[in-house]
């Protein structure tokens, strides 16, 4: 049959919003709460920044990954416990045997002057039930049955049968013995090779924090493209007022250009600035989505909410644009630096993935010790056989029945030792041993960098905090100053006291000023997000939580009948073997709900602050390039505003 190829692209995919076509059929209003839910709903794949799952699919990580790590054949842990599951071996064998003896009486044929011949026929049923326990002890029970015919003279019965059972054990006393090592390394395991219950755990767990990592970077890049959307309509914002009110220096100049009470010089400056403020628009509405463009404009509005929606896994273009709905926080939060400290050692899943990785070397430095003992095993084998004519025959004929031999006679044997064996100097154990010493060293290693690493990212997150809420409120005092001298030197230009091109140069800077507020404030609020990933609560901050998740029906219901047939029963953790390695049920909420900040003062919104500012779309003809060598008139823009520009929202 023909594999059909898998698509997430319909039959008709719609164009994508351009600077031509930037009207959009419907305005997508959503919270950041909402797109964070939508994320982690739609994301089988933890999808992230810079489009690495077309390069490296296989390095990126998805829902499965834990489960493929404990369903892994080689080292899952249903692959480790199945080192302890009992083995049936069974077979049935017939055979013949035709052969001649030079002496007759080998072939049973009594004194004859000629060779004789003797004609064997066999059947051999064998059945072997083994297991090996958790102290490394073998264990195994067989029965051989076999059926013998020959044609000979000589024989009691034409044919007989032969039943055995045999019980047999093996325990190991020094290399291979123990719950421990066998729990860690696994029973009959080559040496250097660690695939027991408790290393298979271990990897399950730190395959479940590399799952959270994933999951924490997802929800990280996510509110992180929704912040730098709002600031782009932000930015676009301002440079829609900038270019409107160059427009309108340009008409005032045009106008008193025609009437000669004007001068060239200001027309074409006025003119110069509008065009300049024009392509703004443009790159800010639009924005830079390749690598090969020389624009310094890489925040567009176009090309977050494309970004946006790769990562929260909805269609690239359905006709909507995504608007953010939240204001980000302009008040002050203090973190408790210590506490921060604190919950970054302890929660970072970096961190704490290390920490399993030195568990695991150092349950396989104890595996690996154990190999420098001798094999020294305490063997012992019990027998016993029947013989009969026949195998369920008669009971009360002397040998009519194999078993009834079996279990009245007296054919048992047994066997009882020891065995040792050892490699000479043993080189390869204390090979081991010295490789796993090392890998130890080298992981501990690793986690005093890693907790020094931390440590300095959090130092520099605090530092960002603050220089952001400071520039924040600078700008925001910056931009009360720009919009005060655009309107005094608009006012002195009118009265003829002042110039063109301060007016032209206010506007220039008032534009800047309000983008600049609003990245800083845009800044403060990812600050405040980069703290919360510092101290590796992140996704506490989100709310968002992880689990597992429903098993099927099937799993419900034998877990039900179980349930009735065994009782449970209170275990004694006073000894454990191997010592416990975990702390138990890791503690993913730790925020107290409501009072994780503390308010210091506010950013009061003062009269024509950039708080009162609301996101404004272009109308299409807008980005259209229009030749026109002067703005139109009052009377000829109400007619014919699309010569030049479209009216702005605002008009």
């Amino acid at each position: 049959a023909c594999v059909q190829p898998a698509s997430a692209i319909g039959e008709h995919p719609l164009r994508p919003h351009t600077v031509r076509e930037p009207e959009p059929e419907e305005i997508w209003t959503v919270s950041l709460d909402q797109v964070v839910q939508l994320a982690l709903a739609n994301s089988q794949v933890m999808r992230e920044i810079g489009g690495r799952i077309v390069q490296s699919p296989q390095t990126m990580s998805s829902v499965y990954d834990p489960s493929l790590q404990v369903t892994n054949p080689l080292t899952g842990e249903e692959a480790a416990l199945s080192a302890f599951d009992a083995q049936l071996a069974s077979g049935l064998f017939l055979s013949r045997d035709d052969r001649s003896f030079n002496n007759p009486l080998f072939a049973g044929a009594g004194f004859a002057a000629q060779a004789a011949s003797l004609t064997t026929e066999n059947g051999q049923f064998q059945t072997e039930v083994s297991k090996r326990a958790a102290t490394g002890t073998y264990l195994a029970l067989r029965n051989q049955t076999v059926r013998t015919s020959r044609n000979s003279s000589f024989e009691l019965f034409p044919s007989y049968y032969e039943t055995t059972f045999e019980a047999e054990f093996r325990q190991p006393l020094l290399r291979g013995a123990g719950i421990a090592f066998n729990r860690i390394a696994g029973p009959n395991t080559p040496v250097g090779s660690y695939n027991g219950i408790m290393v298979a755990r271990v990897k399950t767990d730190i395959a479940l924090a590399d799952f959270e990592r994933s999951v924490r970077s997802l929800v990280e890049d996510v509110q992180e493209t929704y912040w730098l959307l709002y600031y782009a309509y932000r930015n676009l914002d301002a440079r829609i007022a900038a270019r409107d009110a160059a427009l309108e220096s340009w008409r005032n100049a045009k106008t008193k250009l025609d009437v000669g009470d004007g001068n060239i010089l200001d027309e074409s400056l006025t003119r110069e600035q509008y065009f300049q403020f024009q392509t703004q628009v443009a790159d800010a509405l639009s924005g830079v989505g390749t690598d090969t463009s020389t624009s310094p404009a890489r925040v567009g509005v176009y090309t977050l909410e494309r970004q946006l929606r790769l990562l929260i896994g909805i269609d690239v273009n359905d006709g909507r644009l995504i608007r953010p709905a939240d204001e980000p926080t302009k008040a002050e939060i203090v973190f408790d630096w210590d506490q921060a400290v604190d919950q970054a050692m302890f929660r970072r899943v970096e961190l704490r993935r290390q920490q399993w990785s030195i568990k695991q070397r150092e349950m396989e430095l104890l595996a690996a010790r154990n190999r420098l003992l001798m094999n020294l095993d305490l063997v012992g084998l019990y027998r016993r056989r029947g013989f009969g004519d026949a195998l369920f025959g008669e009971r009360n004929r002397e040998n009519g029945s194999a078993f009834r031999d079996l279990y009245d006679g007296s054919l048992d044997g047994w066997q009882f030792g020891a065995q040792l064996s050892t490699p000479i100097g043993n080189r390869i154990g204390h090979a081991a041993v010295r490789n796993a010493e090392l890998t130890l060293q080298r992981e501990r290693a690793l986690l005093r960098e890693q907790e020094r690493y931390v440590y300095a990212e959090l130092s520099e997150s605090f530092s960002e905090l603050d220089r952001a809420y400071r520039q924040s409120r600078t700008n925001f005092n910056r931009v009360i100053a720009a919009r005060q001298r655009l309107n005094s030197e608009v006012l002195l230009n009118q009265e003829g006291e002042g110039l063109l091109q301060f007016v032209l140069n206010a506007q220039s800077r008032l534009a800047d000023a309000e983008a600049e507020y609003f990245r800083s404030l845009v800044d403060y609020n990812l600050a405040v997000a980069k703290v919360h990933f510092s101290q590796g609560t992140l996704l506490d901050y989100f709310g968002v939580t992880l689990t597992e998740g429903p098993w099927t029906e099937a799993a419900y219901q034998a877990g039900a009948k179980n349930s009735r047939r065994f009782k449970p029963r209170e275990l004694s953790y006073c000894v454990t073997t191997p010592r416990p390695v975990g702390r138990g049920e890791y503690q993913q909420n730790v925020l107290p709900r409501g009072t994780d900040v503390i308010v210091d003062e506010q950013i009061v919104p003062q009269d024509l602050g950039p708080g009162d500012l609301e996101p404004m779309m272009m109308s299409p003809d807008a980005a259209e390039p229009i030749e026109a060598e002067a703005p139109p008139t009052p009377a000829e823009s109400a007619s014919e505003p699309q010569r030049l520009v479209a009216p702005s929202p605002t008009e």
